[in-house]
């Protein structure tokens, strides 16, 4: 069944489950920093000087005074965020810094779905696209700028298609009605006019609830949604179901 969303001018999509598989995000990006962290932390002094030009310390210093005394107390306060997946801004900051060495490098490219890079490609012939995520906005840049092309090796960048990002420290956490409220002003839409897609039914009722178009996205990997929520809300498995 054809998903229709007349009048829509933007779309406001999700990274994890939506455009990308979720085992990308747990299996490789979060290893990647766990496994890159205390090299990172061995790289500044302590305790940190808040003089300091060092752009890791910059970022260190958005973490509480009680947890940055030391490398060790630090890093096992930083795995345990990861550990339980904590919407922290500090913590996506340094895992923006330090996911971009693998990025550059070629350790790390992000292999979005195939029907997710075709839409964004297409959407933007006539519309806007634009990502929320709770990563940073940095580290969802270096995301679309070192994609796994689609039809041949190597990479692609989407940057180009994209119209802006939004994360926690912009607009909100990704629950929050106001969140929402926050994104379409600062874009300068109407709620009816933009579609929100995500793999989060609290996120999609959220979005709903600020007076937005949304669905929920249903990937390879994702979690099970109750009967209840398939029968509550629009539900997306291939984005050329949209019809815009």
């Amino acid at each position: 069944m054809t998903a229709e969303y007349p009048n829509v001018t933007c779309i406001i999509l999700d990274i994890e489950g939506t455009v990308c598989p979720i085992s990308f995000v747990k299996n490789q990006l979060f290893p990647y920093f766990l496994q890159q962290l205390p090299e990172t932390l061995a790289g500044v002094s302590f305790p940190l000087n808040s003089a300091s030009d060092d752009p890791v310390v910059k970022i260190l210093y958005g973490f509480l005074a009680d947890v940055r005394v030391s490398s060790e107390v630090l890093e096992a306060h930083i795995t345990g965020l990861v550990s339980n997946d904590v919407k922290d801004a500090t913590l996506k900051s340094l895992q923006g810094y330090v996911w971009q060495t693998g990025y550059d490098n070629g350790s790390i490219i992000a292999p979005l779905f195939t029907d997710a890079v075709h839409a964004i490609k297409t959407w933007t012939a006539d519309k806007r696209v634009y990502i929320y995520s709770s990563g940073s906005v940095p580290a969802q840049k270096l995301l679309f700028l070192h994609v796994a092309a689609t039809n041949e090796e190597g990479q692609e960048d989407l940057t180009p298609y994209l119209s802006g990002y939004y994360d926690i420290t912009t607009s909100g956490h990704k629950q929050e009605k106001s969140s929402y409220e926050n994104i379409i002003k600062h874009i300068g839409v109407k709620g009816s006019n933009a579609l929100f897609l995500s793999d989060n039914v609290n996120e999609v009722r959220a979005a709903i609830a600020a007076g937005l178009r949304a669905s929920i996205v249903i990937k390879p990997g994702n979690y099970d949604l109750t009967e209840e929520e398939k029968a509550s809300y629009p539900i997306v498995r291939d984005f050329d179901e949209l019809k815009l």
